[in-house]
C-alpha cells in the first residue's frame, strides 16, 4: 500500500506540475503561431536535444493520461515535419501508453480482477482468446479515448508484450492523420488560411479515420470469422430459409416480395410450433374450456339451470379442425405459389454459403435460420419410467386425465393448467418459485394465481423434485415444499420448464450461443457470419409468434439490402399476452424490470372493476398499470390483467410506437360502454393526480373570482 500510495503522489506531482505548464501557455491562433515559430528554432539550434525534452514530455503526459496528446501530435507535425514527428508521436504514444498500461495493472488490477471476478470470468477469457484483435480495433478507432483503453486493458490478462506491439501498430494510421494535420496548421499564417485545400483534405481525413478504421476492422473480423470456409463461385438463391415455423414463413415470403429467389427447407408439417402445437391447439383448448366455465357460472347471468356432458373426443376433434382450417395459410402450396422454393427435408449447414438438403447441396448468397425451439425435459430419477407429455406432445391425449400433474408455471403451464382444470381434470402445478409467472410483477400474477384457485386448481410453489417413483397403480412424484416432505401422485404429467433452441443441423458453423442455448444475434438478426442470420424462438427469448415474425422482416430485409443499407429491430415496444382467464397483456417495462435497470418511473393504476362494461359482463376482476417517466406523460410500460387484456394493450402499443403519451389517450374518445374506456380513464387519472395542490388552489380562486367571490 505504501509503494502504491507513494507512486500515486508522484504521479500528482507530475500531473500538477505539467497542468501549471500548460496553463500559461497562450492557445490563441496568434500565440500558437508565436510558440511554434519559437520552438522551431530552438530545435533547429539544439535538434537532439530539444527532440529529447519533447519525446520525454510526450512520455510523461501519456502515461499520466493527460488529455493533451491530440495538441502534442498537432505540434510534433507542426515542429518537426511530417517524418520526424511521426517517428517521435509513433514511439513516444507507444511507451507511455504501456507506462500507463503498468501504473494501472499495478495499482488496480488485483483489487478489480478480485472484486468482479465473476462478471470478468467471460471477459478474460475472451481477452485470452481475442486480446490482440480487440486491442487492435480499439486502438483503430480515435473514438474510443486512448487513455481509457490504458486502463480498461490493464485489468485483463493481456500480456504487456503484445500490449506494446499492438499499440503501436494500431495507433498508426491516427498518428498519421493527426501529425500530417499539424504539418498543415504549421503553414497558417491568417485565419484565411484556414480554408486552404491542404488543410481541408487533413481535417477531412480526420473526419474519416473513424468511418474509414471501422470498416477495415469489420473486413479484418469477417476474414478471420470466415477462415476455413470456401466461398463458391455462383449462387442459386439469394436466402435459403431453414425452419416452416413463423420466422422462417415470414422471412420466406418478405423476401419473395423483395423479388429474391428464396428456398424454404422444412423437416416436418409447415406452420411449426404456433399452427401444429402451439398458439392454434392452445387457444382452442382455451374456448373449449372457458365456455364450459360459463356453463357452470350460469346463475350469474341469470339461467337457474344448466345440464351438459363434456365429450373429450370432441373437443380434441374441434381443436384439429381448427389447426386444418389453418393450415393451408402456411401450405407449400400457398408458399410455392408466392414464389417460394419448398422443400421438405432435414437441412446441414455445411458452410455459410452451402445447404444441403436430401443429398443435394444448395449455394445461396443468404442463409436464414429460424429452426424453433423444443420443450425442455428435467432430469430427476425416474423420469425415463415415466410416459410425460409437453406442450408439443399433450393433443395426442385420447381421453381427459383424470390427474394432471404439471411441473412448471410459466405462460404455458398456466393456460394449460387452467383449461383442463375447467374441463374437468384434477390438476396441480408444481413449481420452483414464490408465485406463477415469476417474469410478471407479483400483484400483475396473483390475480391470475387465484383464479387458477378459484379454478379449483392446486398450486405448489416452492416445491422442489426429487425423483419420480411408480407403482403398478399409480406414478408419484416425491419432493418437498419449504423443507417439508410430499408426494404428489398422478395419472398424467405435463412437463412445462421453457424451452430450447433447435440446433440440429448448425453444427459446421460453431455459432455463439448463450447461457440459455439460444443463438445468438445481434439488432440486425445477423450471427457471427454477416450473411447468417437467425429470428424466432432459436434466438429469442421471447417465445411468441409475433415476435418471431417482427424478427423474420428483418432477417429478410437485411439479407436483401445489406450491405448498402440494413435495418435495426426493436423489441422494446413489442406487446406480450398470456392467454389465462384473465388475461395478462405487457408492454415495456413492468416495475420488476424498472427496478433493475434503475429507472426512475411513476405508477398510475385503474380497476376494471370501475368500468362499467366490465361489471355487466361479470369479467369485472383486474387492473391496467402504466409505467410513466418521472412528471412526463412519456409511456415506460404498461400491464393489464383483464378479459380481453391482449384486445386492449394495443391502443398503448401504438402511442409508444409513435412517441405519444397519456395526454393523447385521454383526448381520444371511446367508446361507450366498452372495456377500452380504462385506457382513457387511466390517463384521466395520470392527470389529475399531476395537478398540483397549488394548481388547484389557484383554480380555486379563479373560479371564485368568476362568480364574483
Amino acid at each position: 500500500m505504501i509503494k502504491k500510495a507513494l507512486l500515486l503522489i508522484v504521479a500528482l506531482s507530475c500531473f500538477t506540475s505539467i497542468f501549471l505548464m500548460a496553463s500559461t501557455m497562450d492557445w490563441s491562433l496568434a500565440g500558437l503561431r508565436e510558440q511554434q515559430s519559437a520552438l522551431a528554432q530552438a530545435f533547429q539550434a539544439q535538434p537532439l536535444y530539444f527532440s529529447s525534452i519533447f519525446f520525454a514530455f510526450y512520455v510523461v503526459a501519456t502515461a499520466l493520461s493527460l488529455p493533451m496528446a491530440t495538441l502534442l501530435t498537432l505540434a510534433a507535425g507542426a515542429i518537426f515535419g511530417f517524418t520526424k514527428g511521426l517517428l517521435l508521436v509513433s514511439f513516444a504514444s507507444t511507451l507511455g501508453a504501456s507506462l500507463a498500461f503498468l501504473i494501472a495493472r499495478y495499482i488496480a488490477r488485483n483489487w478489480i480482477q478480485k472484486r468482479y471476478s465473476q462478471t470478468l470470468k467471460n471477459i478474460n477469457l475472451k481477452i485470452k482468446e481475442e486480446g490482440a484483435l480487440y486491442l487492435f480495433f480499439l486502438r483503430m478507432v480515435p473514438l474510443f479515448p486512448f487513455a481509457l483503453v490504458n486502463v480498461v486493458m490493464a485489468i485483463t490478462p493481456v500480456r504487456l508484450r503484445t500490449y506494446y506491439w499492438v499499440s503501436q501498430l494500431g495507433m498508426l494510421p491516427a498518428t498519421i492523420v493527426y501529425v500530417n494535420a499539424g504539418v498543415q496548421l504549421a503553414s497558417i499564417q491568417s485565419t484565411s488560411d484556414i480554408f486552404s485545400l491542404k488543410l481541408i483534405i487533413s481535417f477531412l481525413l480526420l473526419g474519416l479515420l473513424p468511418l474509414a478504421t471501422n470498416k477495415f476492422m469489420q473486413q479484418l473480423r469477417q476474414r478471420r470469422v470466415y477462415r476455413g470456409f470456401q466461398r463458391p463461385p455462383h449462387f442459386e438463391y439469394h436466402n435459403i430459409v431453414i425452419g416452416g415455423g413463423a420466422a422462417g414463413l415470414v422471412t420466406a415470403y418478405s423476401s419473395a416480395t423483395l423479388q429474391a429467389k428464396v428456398a424454404l427447407i422444412e423437416a416436418s408439417d409447415m406452420g411449426g410450433d404456433c399452427l401444429n402445437t402451439g398458439c392454434v391447439p392452445s387457444k382452442s383448448i382455451l374456448r373449449s374450456a372457458k365456455y364450459v366455465h360459463s356453463l357452470k357460472q350460469a346463475q350469474h347471468f341469470g339461467v337457474a339451470k344448466v345440464d351438459y356432458e363434456l365429450a373429450f373426443a370432441d373437443v380434441r376433434q374441434r381443436i384439429m379442425q381448427k389447426i386444418a382450417r389453418i393450415a393451408p395459410k402456411d401450405s407449400r402450396q400457398r408458399y410455392r405459389e408466392l414464389g417460394v422454393d419448398c422443400m421438405q427435408g432435414q437441412a446441414k449447414v455445411i458452410s455459410p454459403w452451402q445447404v444441403e438438403v436430401n443429398g443435394k447441396i444448395l449455394n445461396t448468397r443468404n442463409i436464414t435460420i429460424a429452426t424453433g425451439a423444443r420443450p425442455k425435459r428435467i432430469d430427476l430419477p425416474g423420469i425415463d419410467e415415466i410416459d410425460y407429455f409437453t406442450s408439443d406432445s399433450i393433443w395426442s391425449l385420447q381421453e381427459l386425465p383424470q390427474k394432471l400433474l404439471i411441473i412448471g408455471a410459466g405462460a404455458i403451464g398456466c393456460e394449460l393448467a387452467q383449461a383442463f382444470q375447467r374441463l374437468g381434470a384434477e390438476v396441480t402445478m408444481a413449481f420452483p418459485a414464490a408465485h406463477i409467472l415469476s417474469r410478471e410483477d407479483s400483484e400483475i400474477a396473483e390475480v391470475v394465481q387465484q383464479a387458477l384457485i378459484a379454478d379449483g386448481v392446486r398450486l405448489l410453489p416452492q416445491f422442489k423434485g426429487l425423483r419420480f417413483q411408480t407403482t403398478a397403480t399409480a406414478s408419484h412424484l416425491i419432493g418437498e415444499q419449504n423443507g417439508t416432505g410430499l408426494e404428489l401422485d398422478f395419472s398424467h404429467l405435463l412437463l412445462a420448464v421453457g424451452r430450447q433452441a433447435n440446433l440440429t443441423g448448425l453444427e459446421a458453423l460453431g455459432l455463439e450461443t448463450d447461457k440459455e442455448g439460444r443463438l445468438v444475434s445481434n439488432h440486425y438478426q445477423q450471427t457471427r457470419f454477416s450473411n447468417v442470420y437467425a429470428c424466432g424462438d432459436v434466438t429469442s427469448s421471447l417465445n411468441h409468434t409475433h415476435v418471431a415474425a417482427h424478427q423474420a422482416w428483418y432477417a429478410a430485409a437485411n439479407a436483401s439490402f445489406a450491405p448498402f443499407k440494413r435495418f435495426r429491430c426493436r423489441l422494446d415496444q413489442l406487446p406480450l399476452a398470456i392467454f389465462t382467464d384473465p388475461e395478462i397483456a405487457s408492454l415495456g417495462l413492468n416495475e420488476m424490470t424498472a427496478q433493475q435497470q434503475k429507472i426512475d418511473y411513476q405508477v398510475t393504476r385503474f380497476h376494471m372493476n370501475e368500468i362499467d362494461r366490465a361489471i355487466t359482463d361479470e369479467h369485472d376482476s383486474g387492473f391496467i398499470k402504466v409505467l410513466t417517466a418521472i412528471n412526463s406523460d412519456q409511456i415506460l410500460g404498461v400491464q393489464i390483467v383483464a378479459e380481453g387484456a391482449s384486445e386492449l394493450i394495443h391502443e398503448f402499443v401504438l402511442a409508444k410506437t409513435q412517441g405519444l403519451g397519456l395526454k393523447k389517450i385521454l383526448q381520444t374518445v371511446h367508446i361507450y360502454p366498452s372495456r377500452s374506456e380504462i385506457n382513457r380513464f387511466v390517463a384521466g387519472k395520470w392527470q389529475r393526480e399531476r395537478i398540483s395542490h397549488r394548481t388547484k388552489k389557484w383554480l380555486q380562486r379563479y373560479q371564485a373570482w368568476r362568480l364574483g367571490q
